[in-house]
């Protein structure tokens, strides 16, 4: 069952430069942290998150493979994406596998270089 919803449009930071997916990603895993989503929830369909972050779909599934291959959400065809109920748990490996772990870590790489270039200005 659904406890919340994603129902403000919520602006896309223009400062932030990570991808738009990476920030809609991240929008919808921090809803699952803090509790708005539990374990076996389902998630807003991908037209309620076009409308919510104003993106494009291709957008919105970009994202939403993001959380997937990061174990935290499961797809299931003609139902929608779920929070997965057993977290952590090793995602089956699929073709795309060596590059979804290429883009993790060249987005890793770029959050590091934005933390460092904060902590060098602050300093």
């Amino acid at each position: 069952m659904c406890r919340g919803t994603l129902t403000a449009m919520h602006e896309l930071d223009p400062d932030d430069n990570r991808p738009p997916y990476v920030q809609v990603a991240e929008a919808i895993r921090a809803a699952v942290e803090n509790g708005r989503y539990r374990p076996g929830d389902k998630l807003p369909t991908q037209a309620e998150i076009v409308s919510t972050y104003g993106v494009s779909v291709a957008t919105v599934k970009k994202a939403l493979a993001t959380l997937q291959a990061a174990g935290l959400i499961v797809s299931r065809r003609g139902e929608g994406a779920f929070v997965r109920v057993h977290q952590g748990e090793p995602v089956g490996l699929g073709r795309n596998d060596a590059a979804s772990l290429r883009q993790a870590i060249s987005e890793l790489a770029a959050r590091m270089d934005r933390v460092e270039l904060r902590l060098d200005e602050r300093r």
